[in-house]
Formats: structure tokens, C-alpha cells, sequence
């Protein structure tokens, strides 16, 4: 589709001159274009990198496409990155006489995000075209939105060039796993995991089982069962193996001993990837209240990084509210896990799905 774009742009008399023209020309907004100035708003977030992987990545594309068909270099990289940010932001997936497949849809693709989407969208074989219809009342004159999926908000910032306000079950941050070169098992660790000792988790602040549009390293349920691999000891390890060594997903909690381990690990690995970035939360949270900022880019900067920020404090607080109930007795739990289990929030849920067995349960 990029390439197509590249070659219809340039054809004063092609079909889709009136499409290619209110396109925008330039994509100012995107992190993968920002110069020192915004970059400098988000020092220590992940946001940097994976801005510039994703430059790094169409290069490399447009290089393919230059050596299987050489006549493709009459268009220069930024046309062709151009062309894909079109499709990026644009893009629709459609199945069309059972084939999957990518389509721009002029009109359609001009609708704003929402969360929680207003339209239902698909290719209609017998109508042979696209359609999209509203799932609600819409007043006269009021904005319809479509929702482009559950995503986190380095996606959004990144692919699109926006973010969310109050994102909260989206927000995430990076959290390291490392194996502890003092682990009495290190050696057969280390050998189990191929050598590599560290691990990166790109993960939202809470312990649900929800796992739409989250790849593995992206779960929080899978962070956690890595960390309780790494935190595993002697008898615990038997927990753990299978037919082909051990298991590193889908590890339920093992104890109340490698549970704290591996609170307190997460929390340590908070405290380093807060510590990237040189000013606090509290500074984002008054910029973001005081709503002064000199351009939506300088916003969105603020409230990529913030979220990021909000993510680590949740698990540093996790564990600072989670081990001290991690070692209270069962008949003390109870009361509280009453409450927990009445009033259901991120932290709740934790102490009703890990806390309130590991303690119930220990002998």
C-alpha cells in the first residue's frame, strides 16, 4: 500500500488524486521525527528507543524493497516513510471473500479514536464494498468516533502520534528481570535460559487475567512468572520442571517466600527505570493540571512519560502494601481480605488471587 501511494502521488491523473490530496503532507506529530528539543521531555522513556527501532525499521524496508525491484529508488526513503505513516495511521484490516488483507478506506479513515468504539466495520462480499455503521444514537452534529483496539500508550504515542488521558489499564513502563548472579542455582539457571540472564517486560500496572492485545512480554501475569523461575529455590524448582527443562510461563504463585523475593525484585527494578527519567511524577502531574503547554507534541511528551511513571509507582506500592500482608497469619488476612474481596481494584485483586491462597494455604 506504502509503495502504491509513492507511485500514485506522483500521477497528476490517477483515480485516487482526490484521496491522495487530502492527505497530510508531513508528520510532525510523530515521536520517530522529533528533534533534541521534544526528545528531551522524554528522557528515560522507553519511547525514545522504540521511536527510533521504528526508523530504523522502515529504512531497512525501503532498502528491501530498493534491491528486489531497483526502480523503486526513483522514490526517495522519507516518500516511502511518508507512504507508510499514511498507512500506519490509516490502515484498515478487512476480510474480504475469505482473505485477509490491508485497505486504505477514504472517509472511514478520518474518524478520531476512541476507547470504547462507536462503529462496527467490515467488507460486505454481497455489497462489494466497505461499510461502517454507527452501534448507537448519534445527535445531529456530533462527532462519531471509531476505536483503533486496545493498545498500549507507547502504540499510541509511537504508531500515531497521540495519547490517552486517563489510560490507566494501558499505561505500562519497563521493568528488567535479571537473574541474581548469588542464586544457588545459577548455573543450571543460566543454562536453562540460554545464557541470557536479563529480560525485558514492557507491562501495565495490574495482575488481571486480561490479556487482549498483549503480547507475552507485555503481560504482567507472565512477568510475574518469570520472576518466580528466577526466584525459585531447591524443592520449589520440582513446582516448576517439565518433560523439556521448566516452565516459565502461566507459574502460579509458589510460596510465600519466593511471592516476596519476587515483590521485592519488581519493586527494585522500578526504583532503576523511575530513576531514567530526571524529573518526578508530582512535575507531570502539575503540568499536565495546569494544562499550559506550548504544543500538543510538548503534551504528549508529558503524558507519555507520566504514565510510565504512574506504572513503576504502582508496583513499587504493590509491594510495599503486598509482602507486609504476604506475613501476616491467615487469621489476621481474613478481615482485611474481606474488604479487598468487596471493593475490587488493581491492588485487590492481587490479594484475592495470590495473597489470600499463598496465606491460607502455607503450612
Amino acid at each position: 500500500l506504502a509503495c502504491y501511494l509513492c507511485q500514485e502521488k506522483h500521477d497528476l491523473k490517477s483515480f485516487w488524486r482526490p484521496y491522495i490530496d487530502i492527505l497530510p503532507d508531513r508528520y510532525s506529530n510523530m515521536p520517530i521525527f522529533f528533534k533534541d528539543f521534544y526528545k528531551k521531555f522524554l528522557k528515560g522513556s522507553y519511547s525514545l528507543e522504540m521511536a527510533s527501532n521504528r526508523l530504523l525499521d522502515l529504512r531497512s524496508e525501503y532498502d528491501g524493497i530498493c534491491r528486489q525491484c531497483p526502480e523503486f529508488r526513483k522514490f526517495h526513503h522519507l516518500e516511502f516513510v511518508w507512504g507508510r505513516l499514511v498507512v500506519i495511521t490509516r490502515n484498515f484490516g478487512l476480510d474480504i471473500h475469505g482473505t485477509e488483507t490491508d485497505a486504505l478506506v477514504p472517509y472511514a479513515d478520518m474518524l478520531n479514536h476512541m476507547p470504547d468504539k462507536q462503529t462496527d466495520w467490515k467488507y460486505d462480499n454481497k455489497l462489494k464494498g466497505f461499510t461502517m455503521v454507527t452501534n448507537r444514537s448519534v445527535a445531529r452534529g456530533e462527532q462519531i468516533f471509531d476505536s483503533y483496539g486496545r493498545k498500549c500508550q507507547g502504540r499510541y504515542f509511537v504508531n500515531y502520534g497521540f495519547t490517552i488521558d486517563n489510560n490507566f489499564n494501558d499505561n505500562d513502563a519497563v521493568i528488567y528481570a535479571d537473574l541474581p548472579e548469588d542464586d544457588p542455582h545459577y548455573r543450571m539457571k543460566i543454562k536453562y535460559l540460554h545464557g541470557r540472564r536479563m529480560r525485558e517486560f514492557q507491562v501495565p500496572a495490574h495482575y488481571s487475567e486480561d490479556s487482549t492485545g498483549q503480547s507475552d512480554n507485555n503481560h504482567p501475569r507472565n512477568m510475574f512468572s518469570f520472576f518466580r523461575f528466577l526466584h525459585a529455590r531447591d524443592s520449589e524448582l520440582m513446582v516448576l520442571s517439565t518433560n523439556d527443562g521448566y516452565k516459565l510461563k502461566d507459574v502460579e504463585p509458589i510460596s510465600i517466600r519466593n511471592e516476596i523475593e519476587v515483590l521485592k525484585h519488581i519493586q527494585r527494578s522500578a526504583k532503576k527505570s523511575l530513576a531514567r527519567f530526571p524529573d518526578p511524577l508530582s512535575l507531570d502531574h502539575k503540568l499536565l493540571k495546569e494544562n499550559k503547554f506550548m504544543d500538543m507534541n510538548h503534551r504528549n511528551c508529558i503524558m507519555m512519560r507520566s504514565g510510565e511513571k504512574e506504572t513503576l509507582h504502582w508496583y513499587i506500592e504493590l509491594a510495599n502494601k503486598a509482602i507486609p500482608m504476604l506475613k501476616m497469619s491467615w487469621k489476621d488476612l481474613k478481615r482485611v481480605a474481606a474488604k479487598c474481596n468487596q471493593q475490587r481494584n488493581r491492588f485487590n485483586y492481587y490479594v484475592t488471587s495470590v495473597i489470600v491462597p499463598l496465606v491460607k494455604n502455607q503450612k
